[in-house]
């Protein structure tokens, strides 16, 4: 248990993946004392560590018997004696990464989020998974207070939005259709 403030005792659960100098997965789950909660949390953690854990390769035996070869055909080659082969292009990986401002249609919440790895959704406070594979709109501003300029993707439909900036100021933005993206 974390912490207990005297009404309600929670859990936190925490899960980080790093592979050499690169963090995949850094995500903190805190969750109230109940059955069910905790199960959504231990469900929330597992999906992440499928979908970033390495997977563990069988190791291969090295006295491995070698088939001997048939009379009167010719020896066959397999890629590996060739030498190796470019692997295929890397595709684009579904779903989204980056700075994420999303609305949860089951508690109708908005929130921004910032992923580091691409994703296929995001779990809501309320347990309801986002999907990102869906098309996501892009919004760019600079922001009034900070003029700093920040830009990201959203799930919302509507003609004007507000998007919380680092600084912690609100931004008011508009779609414009010419350059099909959210702007202030």
């Amino acid at each position: 248990m974390s912490y207990y403030d005297g009404f309600t005792p929670t859990y936190t659960f925490s899960l980080c993946i790093e592979r050499s100098d690169r963090v995949l997965v850094d995500t903190t789950v805190e969750v109230k004392a109940t059955a069910e909660e905790i199960a959504k949390a231990k469900k929330t953690i597992q999906r992440l560590m499928n979908e970033y854990a390495p997977v563990a390769k069988a190791p291969v035996p090295a006295d491995d018997p070698v088939e001997p070869e048939m009379e009167g055909q010719a020896p066959t080659s397999s890629p590996e004696q060739e030498g190796e082969t470019d692997p295929p292009p890397e595709k684009k990986p579904d779903g989204a990464r980056g700075l994420l401002h999303l609305h949860c249609k089951e508690c109708g919440r908005a929130f921004t989020t910032f992923l580091r790895e691409y994703q296929t959704e995001v779990d809501c406070k309320c347990g309801h998974q986002i999907d990102l594979t869906a098309p996501l709109a892009k919004f760019a501003y600079t922001c009034p207070y900070c003029e700093q300029t920040r830009w990201g993707q959203t799930n919302l439909e509507d003609p004007d939005i507000t998007v919380r900036c680092k600084c912690g100021g609100d931004v008011n933005l508009r779609w414009v259709p010419k350059s099909r993206e959210y702007q202030n």
